[in-house]
Order: structure tokens, then C-alpha cells, then sequence
């Protein structure tokens, strides 16, 4: 038996270097098509997404950040905003929505790395820089983009039996 989705999630990998490689629109908007698709709090959906390929506001953004300096090599980087007056549970609702947009990049051979942005140093100064409504929050920051399979880190991750436990501790 095959499951895309499945293999998707076990495969995907933060990626941190990106070739220079152009991602059609139209794949852009099917990504934030599943992201929009995400469970929220009381159905909610106060979000936006902010979708950047412009190098020189990615440099920007890039600039801003401690560890987003790999945003200026991607070929678009995603803002998730969240309108917290709106929401009833702004940082669940922009972590499901993120996690849609890496698992639907992966389905196009899209790689992705989230970068926290929630009340971080940078968050304030990127909002100015994009002109972000003041009722709006800065939650993420992702990176997308075309990327070599030899460029990819393959950090292991703790076996199921280390982390999942049945009906009792």
C-alpha cells in the first residue's frame, strides 16, 4: 500500500540551501491553498499569508533574522500572520497552517525550514518592512525552495518506541 501523504511527512527534511530555481506561481498558490486549510481555534481563520519572492525584500527579511540568513537563497519565503484579536488560538492555528505549507511543498519536491518569528527580534522590523496591518502578528517565516538532495541533513529522530506510549505512563 502507497500514501503519498505519509511518505511526504517521513521524507521531509528542513533544507537550508537552496539552487537558483524560479517556483511557479501557480504551485505557490496551491500551497497556500492547503495551508488555508488548516485547522483553527472556533474555525477562526484570521490569518494571512504573505507569500515573498522578491530578492531584495527576502535579502531584508534574510538581514533581519539570527537564523533565517538561508530566506535570500530560497525562491520564496512565506509569512504566516495571525490577527490575535480574532483568534482564539493564534499560535496553534499558524503552527497547523505552517506544518500544510512544508508537507504540501514536499508533495512538489519543495523544501522548506520554519523560522519561529512569534515576538522575536526581527518580527517588528519585518512588519514595517512589508507594510503589515498593525492588528496582524508575524508567527512564522518559511522558507521554500528548489534544493539538491546531497544538500540536505538527515538528522536522525528518537524511534517511535522512545516517544509513544499506549493508554497509560
Amino acid at each position: 500500500m502507497s500514501n503519498e501523504t505519509i511518505k511526504n511527512i517521513k521524507e521531509r527534511r528542513s533544507v537550508r540551501k537552496y539552487i537558483d530555481k524560479k517556483i511557479p506561481e501557480e504551485i505557490l498558490e496551491e500551497i497556500i491553498d492547503c495551508a488555508r486549510l488548516a485547522p483553527t481555534g472556533n474555525n477562526k481563520q484570521a490569518w494571512t499569508f504573505l507569500v515573498i519572492t522578491d530578492d531584495e525584500i527576502k535579502n531584508k527579511i534574510a538581514s533581519f533574522t539570527r537564523y533565517g540568513r538561508f530566506i535570500r537563497e530560497a525562491g520564496a519565503c512565506i509569512a504566516v500572520f495571525v490577527n490575535q484579536e480574532k483568534a482564539t488560538t493564534p499560535l496553534q492555528d499558524a503552527s497547523a497552517a505552517t506544518e500544510n505549507i512544508m508537507i504540501a511543498a514536499k508533495s512538489y519536491d519543495l523544501g522548506t525550514c520554519w523560522v519561529n518569528s512569534y515576538q522575536k527580534e526581527h518580527s517588528k522590523k519585518i512588519k514595517e518592512l512589508v507594510n503589515c496591518p498593525q492588528d496582524r502578528e508575524l508567527m512564522t517565516l518559511m522558507s521554500i525552495g528548489y534544493y539538491k538532495e546531497d544538500d540536505v541533513n538527515m538528522p536522525s529522530k528518537k524511534s517511535l518506541s522512545e516517544v509513544m506510549v499506549l493508554n497509560k505512563f
